[in-house]
């Protein structure tokens, strides 16, 4: 199963107020995709009752762990998602360089408007999916 899938069919989501509707790039759906560095998922929140604007997605297949050492700080982190020291901003990328768009995400994530998720997707295809902290670090399930 892809880690996009899980996002946009999963009912538990939609019960918890999101209706995800994928933007900028599209998100690995297996081991063997070709390797794109960067954000792996990027949705909008298209349920205007909730604060919650957009979802940032990694996906990681196995064992593989987050990032603890890049320059900007931690995968997933918000100096990592903003390029904060190399001033490579992953979410522009991500957008495919759309500077308002990715300037309006960047505003949510300052305003806490921001979901980050980590999908583990294991050997059999199963997803389980985590909140992350402004850190990067797995503070619980999601949702």
């Amino acid at each position: 199963m892809k880690s996009s899938d899980n996002l946009l069919n999963n009912q538990s989501l939609k019960d918890a107020g999101y209706d995800l509707k994928p933007i900028g790039r599209g998100a690995p759906s297996s081991v063997n995709d070709k390797i794109v560095k960067g954000i792996d998922g990027l949705y909008q929140n298209k349920n205007t009752d909730s604060n919650i604007k957009y979802v940032i997605d990694e996906a990681k297949f196995g064992s593989s762990q987050l990032s603890k050492t890049p320059k900007d700080g931690p995968q997933m982190s918000d100096g990592w998602l903003t390029g904060s020291e190399t001033g490579k901003s992953r979410i522009l990328e991500a957008v495919d360089g759309d500077k308002k768009l990715a300037g309006k995400i960047e505003t949510a994530l300052e305003e806490g408007e921001v979901e980050r998720v980590l999908s583990k997707v294991d050997s059999s295809g199963n997803v389980k999916t985590y909140r992350l902290d402004a850190k990067g670090d797995i503070i619980g399930e999601w949702p």
